[in-house]
Parts: structure tokens; sequence; C-alpha cells
């Protein structure tokens, strides 16, 4: 995602031409150091906002996981459909202040309209207790991929082909908006609607959200670090598109399958798995977001290497690197980092936290400082 942008923000200036403002950097000190970045920023908004223990103001989890949540998809909207269209004309760091007040802004206003609007209609909105928050924020789940594959697996077919932006954004943000509303109608509104049995869903929330995830594992991976292959093999754009939307939906079946072994015999302490009971079918979401995170961060500000062997040695490797790195961060996360630097609770001594919130919080200031920002105040040299 935002490769473009990314490597239109890193290019370094040549003979004659001013150069970018910021530190001119070697690509491995750059990409530590837009880590240290991400890192440091996410913690300061983290005691600011969240941390249970000595945040300042603690919304933990609710209702800062909605607004987070909306942050991002406003950011996929403005960044990925609409190809930053308008913003690119202003300097930085203007630019990146005006996309990111506007997207914080939307943020808040729409999942506001749901709870406190449309909330008074229907108790699965409804602010009582954080229901609404609840309901609004999962409703980003599902269009994190309805609004995201379109603009990147797809190569924005169809309306690429024939709009200039940001009619071809706009374009795709009504496809987007139409597969995210038959996701949610079908996945999980049955799940918290009043007037329905959880019996009655095509599958409970926790099997929802941890299939559903692991779905967007597959797109990320293959558009990713995997040059969008399979699906690139397909032939017409067409092809490539219909591909892409639908068999990430098999892949993402394949990956939540192999995700549960995984929690169950290695992850997770045999306590820790007896206290989750049921709701283990969540956890594909709580190791996938961590590996989401080395899947956005590896090609947009490591370079996706390597990029000089041959195209299946360069997708192998990267896919172990960034599914290695995911895995060991949620490793570190669940048995140290979340306790003793977040105060999140533990699950038993030793392990606990929830990964959706901290590391969806590392992916929002991280596509902000890549696609809003262009990394302003670094800059990559070229190798």
């Amino acid at each position: 995602m935002a490769r473009a942008t990314a490597e239109a923000a890193v290019k370094e200036a040549v003979p004659g031409v001013v150069k970018p403002f910021g530190l001119q950097l070697s690509p491995a000190m750059f990409a530590l150091a837009c880590l240290v970045v991400i890192q440091a920023a996410s913690y300061a908004v983290w005691r600011l906002f969240v941390d249970p223990k000595v945040g300042v103001w603690k919304f933990y989890p609710q209702p800062f996981n909605v607004y987070l949540f909306w942050g991002i998809l406003v950011l996929v909207f403005i960044g990925f459909n609409c190809g930053m269209a308008g913003f690119t004309k202003i300097k930085q760091p203007a630019s990146g202040l005006l996309a990111t007040a506007i997207t914080i802004v939307l943020s808040f206003a729409i999942p506001g309209i749901l709870i406190f609007g449309y909330g008074k209609f229907d108790p699965a909105f409804s602010p009582v207790k954080f229901a609404g928050h609840g309901a609004a924020g999962l409703i980003v789940l599902i269009g994190f991929y309805g609004f995201g594959v379109p603009a990147t697996g797809m190569g924005g077919w169809p309306w690429s082909d024939k709009l200039q932006q940001p009619l071809a954004g706009i374009a795709q943000i009504f496809m987007g908006a139409v597969l995210t509303v038959v996701g949610y109608l079908a996945l999980i509104y049955p799940t918290v609607a009043s007037w329905t049995a959880p019996d009655k869903a095509l599958m409970s929330l926790p099997t929802a959200l941890g299939w559903f995830y692991a779905c967007i594992v597959s797109w990320l991976t293959t558009f990713q670090v995997l040059d969008n292959w399979p699906w690139s093999a397909f032939g017409s754009r067409a092809k490539v598109a219909f591909a892409a939307l639908l068999g990430n939906l098999v892949g993402g079946t394949v990956i939540y399958f192999g995700f549960l072994a995984l929690l169950k015999d290695v992850l997770i302490p045999s306590d820790a798995l007896a206290k989750i009971g049921g709701a283990i079918n969540l956890w594909p979401a709580q190791l996938g977001v961590w590996i989401v995170f080395w899947l956005i961060f590896w090609p947009n500000i490591a370079g996706n290497v390597p990029t000089s062997l041959s195209p299946g040695v360069n997708r192998l490797v990267r896919f172990g690197i960034t599914w290695g790195l995911g895995i060991l961060s949620f490793v570190v996360y669940m048995h140290w980092f979340a306790g003793n630097v977040l105060h999140e609770a533990a699950i038993i001594p030793g392990f606990g936290g929830d990964p959706l919130c901290w590391v969806d919080l590392l992916n929002y200031v991280m596509l902000i400082f890549v696609c809003y920002f262009g990394f302003y105040g670094l800059v990559k040299k070229q190798a």
C-alpha cells in the first residue's frame, strides 16, 4: 500500500535540484529511524489517551478503538482510493497536517452519526455501555478489505481505466461501500442485532472476526510482498481483479485454520488457552494484526528487500521475513510488552494484552507518516 507514494517520497535529489528536507540516511538506518518514529509517536498517543493505568485520559478500549479504526478507514479513502488527490499540490508539512486534520474530524464524525444518530433507532448502535462503539468499529474490519482491495489487488479496475482522480477514487469508494455493507450484513450485524439470535448468524462473532482478519492477511501478503501473486497470473485486468477479490477469501480460510493450530499448539500457554475458551476463534486476528504491521512496513519503508534475486526467491524471502517478524512481535508483546509497558490486563501472569488496539495504532501512525507526510524529516539515500 502507498508504494508509489513512498518511492516518490524517498528519492534523493539529483545535482542541480534542491535536496529534500530531512536527515539523509542509508536504507537500513532510514527504516530503523522510521520504526523509532512510529513507535515513539504511537506510545505518546497511548500515554495520553489510552493507557489504562497511567494514561492522562483513559479511553481504553472504548471509545478510543472506534475512532482509531475509523481513522484508518478514512485514511484508506484519502490515501489509496483517491490517491491523495488535491493534497499533492500542497507543500509539506502543510499537506500532511491538513490531511491528518480532515482524517481525525471524519473519524469522529462518521461513527458519531452512527452511534448518536442511528443509535437512537437501533439498539445495536446505542451508546449505552459502548455497544454502538463496538458495532460501529466492526464496520471498519469489513471496510478495510472492502475499500482496500479495489485500490490495491484489483488495481483500481474498472474505474481507473475510464476515470481520473478524484472521480476514480470516488467510484472505488462507492464500490467499497457496497462490498462493506454486504459483508457487514452477512457476517457482523446478525451477531450484534437485537432482533436475531446468535444461532441465526452465519458464524459466531469471534469466528467472523478471526476468519475475516485472516482474509486481510491473505490480501496484504499477496499484494505487498508477493507482487500480487498468484492473482497477477490470471491474465487480463478484469480476471486479476476478480481473482484478488475472491481468491483472498479462500487464502484467508487456509490462513485462519493455520493460525488457529499455531496459536493453540505453540503460541498460547495452556492455562491462557483454557481461560480464553471459545473466544480462541478471534485470535487469528490478534496474531494477524502483527503480521499486517510488518506487511505494510516492509514494502513502504524497508524497500521490500530483497529485489535483486529471482521473482520467486524475492517473494519467498519477503514472506519469511514479514511473517517471522509478525509472529516474533506477537510473542514479545503478549509475554512482556503489553503488561509491562502498555499496562494492559493479563490473561494469566506473564501473558496478556489486546494486540488489535496497540498494533492498529501503530498501523495508523505509520500510514499517516508514509502517505500523508511522505516521511517528512527523513530522507532515504539511494543504495
